[in-house]
């Protein structure tokens, strides 16, 4: 392997560790998907922070401005119309409609957490591969054969790193379709839900 392909082969290796999963942000879950009937809705889990959410950030701000200390909410805009609702029986509802999805976050974020220390073992190895690289430009042609073989046995690591972070990406993948699949059953049975709401009068019409 020639210096300037083994520069090559490090360069794409600290590429592929900064490229690594990381984790979700704190207190927000993820968005379930788009829906097929709510215009939006913004879930609050009383006593946190924890934000469950189809809309926009103005949703969000909305929701937080009509919520009285850490109470739980849910803020839903449908049908040209914005609704809050408070009762606790309808909320608990709410809230299991996405534990499904909750479940399946924490199984992201931990194979993201894998895929992120492999990328970190790739980029160790990808600058030891740049510290040969330079190496063998100035060696002697025997020094320049031992370096090579070095080199070849990093880039076998770094096969083997690689053939891990594609497995590891393929489940991600196969995780982001399910999350996909329960995004669409909860948007419909929320849509059930606050529908139930708004015809027993428990929903409350904000403007």
């Amino acid at each position: 392997m020639n210096a300037r392909a083994v520069l090559l082969s490090a360069a794409l290796a600290l590429f592929a560790a900064s490229a690594s999963a990381s984790p979700p942000s704190r207190g927000v879950a993820a968005d379930p998907g788009p829906s097929t009937h709510a215009d939006g809705f913004i879930l609050l889990s009383p006593g946190s922070q924890t934000v469950t959410m189809s809309g926009s950030m103005d949703d969000v701000r909305r929701a937080k401005s009509l919520r009285a200390d850490s109470e739980g909410l849910l803020y839903v805009r449908q049908g040209g119309s914005a609704y809050v609702i408070r009762d606790a029986a309808t909320l608990r509802r709410a809230q299991a409609l996405f534990e499904p999805q909750r479940a399946l976050g924490a199984q992201q974020s931990e194979l993201g957490s894998r895929q992120a220390a492999l990328g970190q073992q790739q980029a160790q190895l990808g600058a030891q591969q740049a510290r040969l690289g330079l190496r063998q430009v100035s060696s002697s042609p025997h020094d320049a054969e031992v370096l090579g073989r070095q080199q070849d046995d990093l880039g076998r690591q770094q096969n083997a790193l690689g053939q891990q972070q594609n497995a590891l990406g393929r489940q991600q993948n196969a995780l982001g379709r399910e999350q996909e699949r329960l995004g669409r059953i909860a948007d419909e049975q929320l849509h059930t839900l606050t529908g139930e709401a708004i015809r027993s009068g428990l929903a409350q019409r904000v403007e």
